[in-house]
C-alpha cells in the first residue's frame, strides 16, 4: 500500500528515522515484552531519574489517552490544550490534530444521523524512558472499541466498531506535569484541517439494505468468503477479544515500509486459512517479501480487475457509488483514490445493525469501521466484487 499521512504528515520531521526507530522499538518489544505495560530496561534508573518518575510518566499518559478518548466521543476539545506543549510547534500540531479528528467524527456521526453511546479503552504502554533532564518518551497501543446507534434508537439498533492506534510520544516535564511535545501515529480519522469536509449521507435506502443478488456479477465460486472474514476478523490488528489485537505472525508487517494495508487485504484473499485465490508470478509473497501487487494498494487493485479476479462493479465518489455499495458482499474490496491515486484497500467483512458496509483493514487498523468514515469529500472509491 501506498499511504500518506495527511493531518500530521507535515509535524512529521525526520519521519523516517522515527518510522525506523519505532519499527525497531516494536520488532524488540514484540520478541521479548509481549503484552508488558512498562519493560524492565524502562524500569531501570537512567539519567538520574529513578522509577518514581517513570510512574508519574505512566499515569500522565494514562490520563491524557482517557481525556483524549472523552474529547473524541464527546467533541469537546476545551480541555485538551492542558496536555500539551504548545511553546513547541510540534505540541501545537499535536493538539489541532487531536482536535480536528474529534471534529471529524462528531461531523460524521451528525450527518449519518449516529450517535455514540458506549466506548471501551484497552491501552498498553509498550515501553517508555527518559531521554536527558525532563524529558521522556514512550511507544503505545490504543485500542478502542465505540458503540453507537441512529440517534434516539434503542438498545437492539446499537453497533460496534474498533480502532488500534500506534504511538510514539515525547514528553516535557513543565510544573509538575508530562506534557506532549510530539506524538506520532497512523490515524484511521486523519484530515487536512480542523474542519473537515464531510459529505453528507446521499439520499436514498442504499446502504441499509441486502446486496441485490441479481445485479452482482457471477463468479467461479471458487473465493471461500466465509475463511476470507474469518481470517480479517482475527488479524485486524484490534484487540475485540481473547486472541486479538494481533497481525498473523507468519507475513511481515510492512506497516514501517509504506503500509501494510495491501499486504492485509492479499493475505485475506489468498491465505489457504482464509480466500483461498491463486496467486501468481505478478502477486505472491515468499520469504518474507512481497511483489508490488501484493504490498501496494494502486497495483493490488489493478493486479485484481485485470487479471479477472474482480469486477470493478463502482468508481467515483460517495455520491456516484452509493446505490453500487450495496453490490458488495463480505469478502469484497474497497480502494480509497486520494489526488488521482489510489492510497488505500479495506476488506468488507459485513454490515452493522443499520445495514451499512463495514470494514476492516490495516494501517490504520479498523475493525467494522462504516466503509467511508476516515475519508472527505475530496475522495473517490474503487468498489471491486471478487468474481473468481
Amino acid at each position: 500500500m501506498v499511504f500518506r499521512f495527511r493531518a500530521v504528515r507535515a509535524a512529521l520531521v525526520g519521519g523516517g528515522v522515527f518510522l525506523f526507530l519505532l519499527a525497531l522499538l516494536f520488532w524488540a518489544g514484540g520478541k521479548s515484552r509481549a503484552g508488558g505495560i512498562l519493560s524492565a530496561a524502562a524500569e531501570q534508573p537512567e539519567g538520574g531519574k529513578n522509577f518514581r518518575d517513570l510512574t508519574a510518566v505512566r499515569r500522565e499518559l494514562e490520563e491524557i489517552f482517557k481525556y483524549r478518548v472523552e474529547a473524541l466521543v464527546t467533541g469537546d476539545t476545551g480541555g485538551l490544550e492542558k496536555f500539551y506543549d504548545t511553546s513547541e510547534t510540534t505540541g501545537r500540531w499535536a493538539l489541532d490534530h487531536e482536535i480536528g479528528r474529534s471534529r471529524y467524527i462528531r461531523d460524521w456521526l451528525a450527518k449519518r444521523d449516529l450517535e455514540v453511546v458506549g466506548k471501551l479503552l484497552h491501552l498498553n504502554i509498550v515501553d517508555a524512558g527518559f531521554q536527558g533532564e525532563g524529558h521522556a518518551w514512550a511507544s503505545v497501543a490504543q485500542h478502542l472499541i465505540l458503540q453507537y446507534r441512529p440517534r434516539g434508537a434503542g438498545k437492539a439498533a446499537v453497533s460496534e466498531m474498533g480502532l488500534r492506534t500506534i504511538h510514539w510520544v515525547e514528553l516535557v516535564e513543565k510544573d509538575n506535569r508530562w506534557l506532549i511535545q510530539k506524538d506520532w501515529y497512523w490515524d484511521p480519522f486523519e484530515n487536512d484541517s480542523l474542519n473537515p469536509d464531510i459529505v453528507p449521507r446521499p439520499a436514498g435506502d442504499a446502504g441499509a439494505q441486502q446486496p441485490r443478488d441479481a445485479a452482482v456479477p457471477e463468479g467461479r465460486g471458487q473465493y471461500n468468503r466465509e475463511a476470507a472474514v474469518r481470517y480479517a476478523e482475527r488479524y485486524s490488528g484490534v484487540r475485540m477479544g481473547p486472541g486479538d489485537g494481533r497481525y498473523n505472525p507468519a507475513y511481515k508487517d510492512f506497516t514501517y515500509e509504506g503500509g501494510d494495508c495491501a499486504n492485509f487485504v492479499s493475505q485475506v484473499l489468498t491465505d489457504k486459512k482464509a480466500g483461498g485465490l491463486p496467486t501468481d508470478w505478478n502477486w505472491f509473497y515468499s520469504r518474507g517479501e512481497g511483489t508490488a501487487a501484493w504490498v501496494q494498494a494502486e497495483a493490488l487493485v489493478h493486479h485484481l480487475t485485470g487479471a479477472g479476479l474482480a469486477a470493478l462493479v463502482g468508481r467515483g465518489d460517495l455520491e456516484e457509488v452509493w446505490e453500487a455499495v450495496d453490490l458488495l458482499q463480505p469478502g469484497d474490496v474497497i480502494g480509497y483514490e486520494e489526488d488521482g491515486e489510489i492510497v488505500h484497500v479495506s476488506v468488507v467483512v459485513g454490515r452493522n445493525a443499520q445495514g451499512y458496509v463495514v470494514v476492516n483493514s490495516h494501517t490504520a487498523d479498523r475493525y467494522h469501521v462504516p466503509w467511508d468514515m476516515g475519508w472527505e469529500r475530496e475522495h473517490r472509491y474503487w468498489l471491486l466484487h471478487i468474481t473468481y
